[in-house]
């Protein structure tokens, strides 16, 4: 999932709304950012994922203090002895805030979406373990690449898709209750991906009401506006979503349906978006706010831990910061991309200082990362630090040189693209000094809000874009299916044939 944060500011009683001047709910928490999506299927950033997780429930949840698997909306499950298939049993008492039951059909609708090329879902590749899922996924978007618009066509295909689906797919309703999924290999942390934001089920009925069909494209498109319109949206998880009002807050109330409630703790979770760290951490100080994440290159994050203030929590986490180089041949204004040499994108990493960074601008003693799986993040798998790069500006001039810029033609044309309010231009900042002084190369530096941001990464217009990285399961291929060519979070549009047969041999 996209995101960087390692601190937070945390009220010693958050439940309880402890000495807020404004009581407006029973836990009040700051977002820096406006969501992107909150719909399920959707959803790949980690400020979004935490309002998923409050208003829908998937089969399983992760156990946040051990990581252990536990029921949600399935109270039990059962695996085969190959390991190649699971079966679901859903709670009767299961329930949409709307007092319908929570069925088979909601989780097998839900999933069909996450895997039609309609959805551009950055998350499609997850559900390619299940038995016929990637022949679906392919077969769909030859259907939609061979479309030609005409009177009820559009109707038509996706009928077949529909049948197509359900007759092709590993994911069958044995009944209202009872959810067989088919795996086409095994897959040790299925259990996990059954717990994450990707396999959520959604409210077969009232989204399929707010779905059409383009008679251009073919395609199935569904009304966004749905996931954010509490008058409409129908959740099954403890909280349904009370009021939104776009860059200012977002609240939710319990969700009187929801199977667990007695053993909820509150009524209400108020999120305020606050875009300034100083802004936010200043409502906290007020009593107005429980809880601050704290982006770790924000100027703040130091001097909050070096107060040794027991309301200060700095965690280690799974995750990476790391910078997208755009691996195109071309640009987007179809100029040639410097960044397609291999030999220029190695010389610009060796040339960063990471040690410096951790110690003089984050300050906080960050491991240093030489490899994109982060090193300790699982018990089982070592990945190879010794192999990864190390700061090196003598080698970065030669390798810089090998790709033909020299003192006669300089590298020209780069810009390094972050989303504003978050520490990333105190980096980015340093990162240009680093690559003028060990290198002469100059870049420009691109802040803009999170929802433009997240739209250039998608469609790669940029040269450079700040990035981190969090695992969504206990395997080293929740980091490295990031870089396979066709990985819908492949933001950099890294493609290596050699790679992806390695990764497809690894699975």
């Amino acid at each position: 999932m996209k995101w960087f944060a390692a601190l937070s500011l945390a009220a010693a009683l958050v439940a309880g709304g402890c000495g807020r001047n404004r009581p407006e709910a029973d836990f009040v928490f700051v977002s820096l950012d406006e969501h992107n999506f909150l719909d399920p299927q959707k959803i790949s950033w980690l400020h979004d994922l935490r309002i998923a997780e409050c208003l829908f429930e998937p089969l399983l949840r992760v156990d946040p203090k051990d990581l252990s698997i536990r029921p949600g909306a399935a109270e039990r499950w059962e695996t085969s002895d190959d390991g190649l298939q699971y079966t679901f049993y859903l709670r009767r008492d299961a329930r949409w805030s709307n007092g319908d039951p929570v069925t088979t059909g909601d989780f097998i609708y839900a999933w069909r979406r996450a895997l039609l090329p309609d959805m551009s879902a950055d998350y499609t590749q997850l559900l390619f373990c299940i038995k016929g899922a990637r022949a679906f996924f392919d077969w769909r978007q030859q259907q939609l690449d061979g479309y030609a618009p005409g009177e009820g066509k559009a109707k038509s295909l996706w009928q077949q898709a529909r049948e197509h689906f359900t007759s092709t797919v590993g994911i069958e309703a044995r009944d209202e209750h009872t959810l067989v999924v088919r795996l086409a290999r095994p897959t040790p942390y299925f259990l996990e991906l059954a717990a994450f934001v990707t396999f959520m089920p959604v409210h077969r009925a009232s989204v399929d009401a707010t779905a059409g069909l383009n008679p251009n494209t073919g395609m199935r498109e569904d009304d966004a506006t749905y996931w954010t319109d509490p008058a409409r949206l129908v959740s099954n998880g403890p909280y349904v979503l009370k009021r939104r009002r776009f860059k200012r807050d977002l609240l939710m109330i319990a969700n009187a349906h929801y199977w667990n409630r007695t053993a909820m703790k509150n009524t209400s979770i108020l999120e305020r978006i606050m875009p300034e760290i100083q802004t936010a951490i200043l409502a906290y100080e007020n009593g107005d706010v429980d809880w601050v994440s704290v982006p770790s290159g924000s100027e703040v994050a130091a001097d909050l831990v070096a107060q040794d203030r027991v309301d200060v929590h700095k965690q280690a986490m799974a995750g990476i910061y790391f910078y997208n180089f755009n691996c195109m041949e071309n640009l987007p204004d179809g100029s040639a991309n410097p960044l397609y040499d291999r030999r220029v994108r190695r010389a610009l990493s060796m040339a960063i200082d990471r040690k410096m960074l951790v110690e003089q601008v984050t300050r906080l003693k960050e491991p240093i990362a030489r490899t994109f799986v982060p090193a300790g993040a699982l018990e089982q798998y070592d990945p190879p630090t010794e192999a990864g790069i190390e700061f090196d500006p003598e080698q970065a001039s030669s390798l810089l040189a090998e790709a033909g810029y020299h003192e006669d033609k300089e590298l020209k044309g780069l810009s390094i693209l972050y989303n504003t309010g978050f520490g990333h231009e105190k980096i980015a900042q340093s990162i240009k000094r680093m690559w003028r002084h060990h290198l002469g190369v100059e870049v420009t530096l691109a802040g803009v809000e999170v929802r433009t941001f997240s739209k250039r990464l998608k469609d790669h217009q940029f040269t450079i874009c700040r990035a981190g990285w969090f695992g969504d399961y206990l395997d080293p291929t929740t980091w490295l299916d990031k870089m396979a060519t066709d990985n819908g979070n492949n933001d950099c549009a890294y493609s290596n044939p050699q790679y992806d047969a390695l990764l497809s041999r690894a699975a």
